[in-house]
C-alpha cells in the first residue's frame, strides 16, 4: 500500500497497520471467515513520532471517510463536537473517526479518567458499534485515560510508537539528508547513534538546525561539525555562543579551575564506560548545557536488562567524580546529579532484582521500616564499593584517561570516531567488576 511509503522506518508497526487498513477495504474477504473488522485502534508513545502520520496513513489506505476530532473548544462545547462528530460518522458508514492527542481531551496534561469527555468517547464508540465505524485514536500518556476505555471491545488494537532505534533511526536520517546539500561522507550511521532513541521531529529538527547553522557561517555542504553544533544546541540547549568556537584549547596546566575540572570529569565518565563498554561513548563535550557551565558524556545503551550493562552504567556514572578524586585529591560538588542517577540504578537491582539478596526484596505488602533501613542502607554501602571501582579502573588506564581529557581541552567535543582513534593509541587495562 502506497499510503505508507511515507512512514520511513517502524516496519512492524506498518504491517500492522496494512492489516488493519486491508480488513477495513476489503471487508468481504474477511466476512467469509466469519470475522469482523477490529473495532478501534490506539496508537500512543512519546510525541514527535509519528502517530498522526500513521493515523492518516491507516484511513487513507481503508478508503473510508474521516471524521476528525481534536480538542479545540471549551469543555461543554467539546463534548457536543465529540457527540456530533460520531454521529456524522455514524450517518456516513463505513466510515472512520479520528480522535488526535486524545489524552489531551480533558484538563491538560493532568489525569481524569473520569473526565466527562472520557465519558462521553465511551458512550459514542458505544452507539456506534455496528454501525462500521472504526475508531483511530492518538495519545501521547495512555495513563491519563481511563481502562475502561482503552478496553479491547473498544480499541481492539493498541500499539505502542517508540522513538527510532538501530535502523530505523539510520533509515530516517538518511531520508532527511538526501534532502539537503551535506559533504561527502557525512555518516548516516554515527548520526544515528548519536540520535538514538530521539523522536523523528527531533531528527528533522537537528538535521534543519545543521542546514542553519551552515547557512550562517555561509558554507556551501553541511559538515559533520555542523550537524554537532545542531545536535548539542537543539538537545542539550548548549549556548550558540560556545559552539561558534570549534576549539576549546584550554590549557590543562593551569590548575583546578572550573573548565579543567569539567574536562577531566567528562574524561572520567567516557574512560570508565569505554573500558566496561568497548564502543558505548557516543559523544563527550566540555561545552556548558542547558545555559549553565558543565559537560555531557553520551552513552549508547544497547540492552539496560542485561546486568553487567547496569554495571556499567553504575559504575561509569560515578566515573566523573572519580576522576576529580584522583587527579585532584578533592570531591567533585558538581557531582550530585550523577549520584542522585546512581542511586536510583542501585536501588532498583536491590530492592527488585535481589542483587543483594532476597531478604531486602521489596513487595509491597512486607515492606517494614527496617526493611527500608536495611535496604537504603545496602544501598550506600553498594554505592561506596562501586565508587571505589571507578577509581580503581581510571587509575589503571591513567594514559587513556590523560589522553581523553587532553583532546577534549583542545577540541571540545570528541565523537565516537575521535574515541576510538585516541584507544588505538593507548594500552587498555580490563578491570573486573
Amino acid at each position: 500500500m502506497k499510503d505508507f511509503e511515507n512512514i520511513i522506518g517502524y516496519e512492524s508497526v506498518k504491517k500492522e497497520l496494512r492489516q488493519i487498513s486491508d480488513v477495513l477495504k476489503n471487508k468481504e474477504f474477511y466476512e467469509k471467515l466469519g470475522v469482523r473488522a477490529p473495532r478501534g485502534l490506539l496508537l500512543y508513545g512519546e510525541p514527535g513520532v509519528g502517530k498522526s502520520l500513521m493515523a492518516n496513513s491507516v484511513i487513507k489506505a481503508s478508503g473510508r471517510k474521516a471524521f476528525v476530532c481534536r480538542k479545540d473548544k471549551p469543555n461543554g462545547e467539546f463534548v457536543n463536537e465529540i457527540k456530533k462528530t460520531f454521529n456524522a460518522a455514524a450517518e456516513a458508514a463505513p466510515s472512520i473517526v479520528f480522535l488526535d492527542d486524545m489524552d489531551k481531551f480533558a484538563n491538560g496534561d493532568e489525569e481524569y479518567p473520569d473526565a466527562e469527555e472520557y465519558v462521553t468517547v465511551q458512550s459514542c464508540i458505544d452507539e456506534v458499534k455496528d454501525k462500521e465505524v472504526f475508531v483511530v485514536a492518538t495519545a501521547n500518556r495512555i495513563s491519563a485515560l481511563p481502562e475502561s476505555l482503552m478496553r479491547v471491545g473498544r480499541f481492539d488494537r493498541t500499539i505502542k510508537i517508540f522513538n527510532p532505534r538501530g535502523e530505523d533511526a539510520k533509515k530516517i536520517i538518511e531520508f532527511y539528508l538526501k534532502k539537503t546539500k551535506c559533504a561527502d561522507g557525512l555518516d548516516a550511521a554515527e548520526i544515528s547513534r548519536l540520535m538514538h532513541g530521539k523522536s523523528c521531529a527531533e531528527l528533522e529538527t537537528v538535521i534543519n538546525e545543521a542546514g542553519i547553522f551552515a547557512g550562517f557561517e555561509r558554507s556551501d555542504i553541511i559538515t559533520m561539525a555542523h550537524f554537532l553544533k545542531a545536535y548539542l544546541h537543539t538537545i542539550y540547549k548548549v549556548q550558540i555562543d560556545n559552539l561558534l568556537n570549534n576549539e576549546l584549547n584550554v590549557s590543562l596546566a593551569g590548575g583546578r579551575d572550573l573548565m579543567t575540572n569539567i574536562i577531566y570529569h567528562e574524561a572520567g565518565h567516557t574512560t570508565v564506560r569505554e573500558v566496561l563498554m568497548p564502543g558505548s561513548v557516543m559523544l563527550v563535550t566540555a561545552y556548558g548545557c542547558f545555559g549553565e557551565p558543565g559537560g555531557i558524556t553520551m552513552f549508547y545503551d544497547t540492552d539496560e536488562t542485561v546486568i553487567e550493562d547496569a554495571y556499567s552504567k553504575i559504575i561509569g556514572g560515578l566515573g566523573g567524580c572519580a576522576a576529580t578524586e584522583l587527579k585532584f585529591g578533592l570531591r567533585d560538588m558538581g557531582s550530585s546529579g550523577d549520584f542522585d542517577k546512581v542511586f536510583d540504578v542501585v536501588k532498583e537491582l536491590i530492592t527488585h532484582d535481589c542483587t543483594s539478596g532476597f531478604s531486602i526484596h521489596s513487595c509491597g505488602w512486607r515492606d517494614s521500616e527496617l526493611l527500608k533501613y536495611d535496604q537504603e542502607k545496602t544501598v550506600a554501602t553498594e554505592v561506596e564499593r562501586y565508587f571505589m571501582k571507578a577509581k580503581e579502573i581510571i587509575a589503571a588506564n591513567t594514559e587513556l584517561f590523560e589522553a581523553i581529557a587532553h583532546a577534549l581541552a583542545k577540541k571540545g567535543i570528541l565523537t565516537f570516531e575521535d574515541i576510538q582513534k585516541i584507544k588505538e593509541e593507548c594500552r587498555i587495562v580490563h578491570i573486573a567488576v
